[in-house]
């Protein structure tokens, strides 16, 4: 387990999730029908579940039944509120479809929110893929406002923050797993020793494998490591 230097009891994560049936059906990743999906979206469940534990940081997970509220950013909203209610002062909100998000990112992000109100992990779509508040910088109303799953949420959150006197902090910049190419892309950077690029690629039909080493293949063609991860994605 990875450990902070500096006291967290106040700091908790929060994992906001659907459940995987509804996610195979709603974004599919993967060939293969809905089981496969269904199956993908338990890996990557599995796999944030497993990042937040290593961090060693409190865990707060509301997923799919447990989650209230009409409208995507009202059962955030909600979810938020009952993370404070638990006592906690600050809360960093993560989701599963950012595969290059581990422990020692959200070790990071703990550490910038002890000092600031606000943090962020800005996607490159525009969206972000971790969300860190504390109770001084959460306003419902405000937030219910935001362009929730959207390309205008980022920019959208720097001005939310901005209103209060807050700067936000931002983390490196990743990439979400939005659609089929973009997941075989992200696999296709993770590292050959991950756990979960292992688990995925046993889940990955013939055809999206193949299309993972003609991208690996191509990449190191023209000199450029397509493992690296990009320089420095809830939607």
């Amino acid at each position: 387990m990875l450990t902070m230097d500096a006291p967290t009891q106040n700091i908790a994560l929060l994992l906001f999730l659907r459940n995987e049936s509804e996610e195979a059906l709603a974004k599919p990743l993967a060939r293969g029908g809905r089981r496969i999906n269904k199956a993908v979206f338990q890996k990557l469940n599995h796999h944030a579940q497993r990042q937040a534990r290593r961090s060693g940081l409190p865990l707060l997970t509301v997923k799919g039944r447990q989650q209230s509220g009409h409208t995507f950013g009202e059962r955030l909203a909600n979810a938020f509120e009952f993370a404070f209610a638990q006592g906690y002062g600050r809360i960093i909100a993560i989701g599963n479809d950012c595969l290059a998000l581990d422990a020692a990112r959200l070790i990071e992000a703990a550490r910038c929110l002890e000092h600031t109100n606000v943090v962020l992990g800005p996607a490159r779509d525009g969206g972000v893929y971790l969300l860190g508040l504390s109770r001084q910088a959460y306003d419902r109303r405000f937030f219910l406002k935001l362009p929730w799953q959207t390309s205008r949420l980022g920019s959208a959150l720097r001005q939310y923050a901005g209103q209060w006197g807050h700067t936000p902090l931002l983390l490196s910049v990743e990439e979400d797993a939005d659609d089929a190419f973009s997941f075989l892309r992200l696999v296709g950077r993770l590292s050959p020793y991950s756990l979960l690029r292992r688990e995925l690629e046993k889940l990955i039909t013939p055809v999206g494998r193949e299309h993972i080493f003609l991208m690996l293949s191509h990449s190191s063609q023209y000199g450029h490591s397509f493992l690296k991860r990009g320089p420095p994605s809830i939607h």
